[in-house]
């Protein structure tokens, strides 16, 4: 069976309708894929998939999962509501999320910031979280003129995955997060679209 993701005009389609659809193949069949942008509605399946990342990648976020788990249900849906955050599903099931903002100061807002990348573990190594990078991409380079992030030094994967798209490193933010003992260093990483 060949594989096929439709992608026509990826831009226009988050903007007039905040979705995508398409189908992908995993395992031995086809599964329907959709990205989009969460909206109120899907607070509650961002707040699962959030606190399971916080659980699941602690090094990977300044959050931690036991301040994020006391907030109040309000919290989520205020995010959800107020964020712009994508979000991929796979025949429903909300599977991988990225969280996309511009700064507020007039000065910087042609900076725009990638935050809160996860794809739970069961869909990674698909192209999952590629495909909803890549959305993120199409869509901010129309708004911003560059995007930044910063990624644990040690998440490789993650890096690769970065630079597959055009990011480059262009700084290190020593002990950035602290557990425990350990501390952690984060990259400072940019797309420049002009």
């Amino acid at each position: 069976m060949m594989c096929q993701y439709y992608v026509r005009s990826i831009h226009s389609l988050l903007l007039q309708n905040n979705v995508l659809c398409g189908t992908c193949c995993f395992f031995s069949g086809v599964i329907k894929m959709e990205i989009k942008i969460l909206n109120k509605d899907d607070w509650k399946c961002w707040k699962d998939i959030r606190l399971e990342s916080l659980k699941n990648a602690p090094t990977a976020y300044i959050s931690s999962f036991e301040e994020v788990e006391e907030q109040p249900d309000i919290f989520f849906q205020t995010r959800v509501e107020k964020t712009k955050i994508y979000g991929a599903f796979i025949n429903g099931q909300l599977v991988s999320t990225i969280g996309f903002s511009i700064d507020a100061r007039l000065k910087e807002q042609h900076r725009g910031h990638i935050s809160g990348m996860y794809t739970r573990p069961e869909f990674c190594q698909k192209g999952i979280g590629s495909k909803l990078l890549k959305a993120v991409i199409t869509d901010a380079s129309n708004i911003v003129l560059q995007i930044h992030l910063s990624c644990v030094a040690d998440n490789q994967s993650a890096i690769h995955l970065y630079q597959k798209y055009g990011f480059e490193i262009y700084g290190k933010d020593p002990r950035t997060i602290k557990i425990g003992s350990k501390f952690y260093d984060t990259l400072l990483m940019v797309l420049f679209f002009k």
